[in-house]
């Protein structure tokens, strides 16, 4: 569905036409068919996780973010959600912060989306530039600019 989802994005890099649209379907669809049986695999939401497979599953998230910049479209960030409040709520857990580990976990993750959806397109653009230029031409056109100007 992921791989669907690209072509369609790739027959439309400018993002003018209805093709785009479909994409924006298909990466919604395609985000929790890869998010779900990940985390599920981690064990994050069981009541027993522990802070390795806590952590794991927040390096996961990470990658699915870098995913999410490079192909600019945030679905694959938002399915993770709930598994990674779980995963943070039981870090802060194990750390000793059972009273206020829920508050902790919503200030992070909160501080953390907010910081990055003001910053998308400039962290997009450093890490478009770390590609090989023919990866690169395959995504969306905006970071695509932002590198041939630089």
């Amino acid at each position: 569905m992921f791989a669907l989802a690209m072509r369609w994005d790739m027959s439309d890099p400018e993002r003018r036409t209805r093709r785009t649209d479909v994409a924006f379907w298909l990466h919604l669809a395609a985000a929790p068919m890869i998010v779900h049986p990940a985390f599920q695999w981690l064990g994050v939401l069981e009541s027993g996780a522990t802070a390795l497979s806590a952590v794991t599953g927040l390096a996961l998230y990470a990658a699915l973010t870098i995913s999410a910049l490079l192909v600019d479209r945030r679905a694959l960030m938002v399915s993770a959600l709930a598994y990674v409040l779980a995963a943070m709520t039981t870090l802060f857990r194990e750390a000793g912060a059972l009273s206020l580990s829920t508050a902790l976990t919503a200030l992070a993750l909160g501080s953390a989306l907010l910081l990055l959806s003001a910053f998308w397109h400039g962290v997009r653009v450093q890490l478009v530039r770390l590609l090989p230029l023919a990866v690169s031409r395959l995504l969306p056109p905006g970071a695509q600019r932002s590198v041939a100007q630089a």
